[in-house]
């Protein structure tokens, strides 16, 4: 198996990720908030960071790789690089907006914002995750065709 196939596999498995928070994770968080991002605490919550911490760098690292490997090939290596910088602009913004904006809903003490107020910002999060989360799928594109390549 070639790095590239490796390297559209873990692709494969950050969108499947992806789509699991989206149906599973969520609308159960976003439903009801503040009382429904009790799951983000105590000794029990859920910790999908884990999983985000590790998955990204090794993805990154297969980036690198492929790159490295597939720089002979001017398709292959000008695909990869489409890829690697939508998904270096993907990270970047869940650095700044993303991950703050969460963090800010799910530490925030019960009395911090206005009736409806987190309701409002928990649907916007959602809304924009999941055009977020269709950019990388679309992704999936140039990887694949640099695979066929």
């Amino acid at each position: 198996m070639t790095v590239l196939g490796i390297l559209v596999m873990g692709w494969g498995v950050v969108c499947g990720g992806i789509l699991y928070e989206h149906v599973a994770v969520v609308p159960v968080w976003a439903r009801r908030p503040p009382e429904s991002l009790t799951m983000f605490r105590g000794e029990h919550r859920l910790r999908s960071e884990r999983f985000w911490m590790t998955v990204h760098p090794l993805l990154l690292v297969l980036f690198v790789v492929a790159l490295v490997v597939g720089w002979g090939d001017a398709d292959v290596r000008t695909l990869v690089w489409v890829a690697l910088g939508g998904y270096a602009a993907v990270l970047l913004v869940t650095n700044l907006w993303f991950l703050p904006e969460l963090m800010k809903l799910v530490r925030a003490p019960d009395g911090t914002f206005q009736a409806g107020e987190w309701r409002r910002c928990s649907v916007r999060w959602e809304r924009a995750s999941i055009a977020r989360g269709v950019l990388m799928v679309g992704l999936t594109v140039p990887l694949v065709a640099a695979l066929a390549a």
